[in-house]
């Protein structure tokens, strides 16, 4: 799946980039979950094209999270066969954790 143009924009830019760095030097270049080498940043409230243009989402450092490749996927429940289920069985959709979905 592509990333929307505003997207892909925003991670091109030098503000994400000085954002990037800054977490990445805060944290010494390791995940934050696990303590492996640091790869990725992660957004916890997701980014969207709604929310990129507000910075306390989109730069704000307690909202970026260093993650190494792993922890990252395990995030986003990448390149995973296991399903869950809820108390009456279920099936739980597969999207990322922590983001804030609009249901309708």
């Amino acid at each position: 799946m592509r990333k929307p143009k505003e997207l892909h924009r925003f991670y091109k830019s030098k503000a994400w980039l000085v954002a990037r760095n800054i977490k990445t030097s805060a944290t010494q270049g390791k995940c934050e979950r696990c303590g492996a080498v640091g790869e990725e940043v992660h957004h916890k409230i997701r980014l969207t094209v709604e929310n990129v243009s507000d910075t306390s989402i989109s730069l704000n450092q307690d909202n970026l999270e260093l993650l190494c490749r792993d922890c990252h996927n395990k995030e986003h429940n990448r390149f995973t066969k296991e399903k869950e289920f809820d108390d009456e069985g279920n099936l739980i959709p597969r999207w990322p954790r922590n983001s804030k979905l609009n249901l309708i």
